[in-house]
């Protein structure tokens, strides 16, 4: 089973490490000065939306994760 991953700042979780929504949510956090976070890792969806998160569109919309 693949992890979950989402960052403390974000709203959204991701089913890639190599989503382009996860990386540009971050590099514009650093453009702008935020202090980022690591990853947060969670097992399910049903987690990771327990913690507030919705599906990313880009990597994760229709997942079955």
């Amino acid at each position: 089973m693949h992890e979950l991953i989402a960052t403390g700042a974000g709203d959204a979780y991701h089913v890639r490490e190599d989503c382009w929504g996860l990386h540009a949510g971050r590099s514009g956090g650093e453009a702008q000065g935020y202090d980022l976070h690591g990853f947060l890792k969670f097992g399910t969806a049903e987690q990771a939306r327990a913690a507030g998160y919705r599906p990313c569109g880009v990597c994760a919309v229709g997942s079955v994760r």
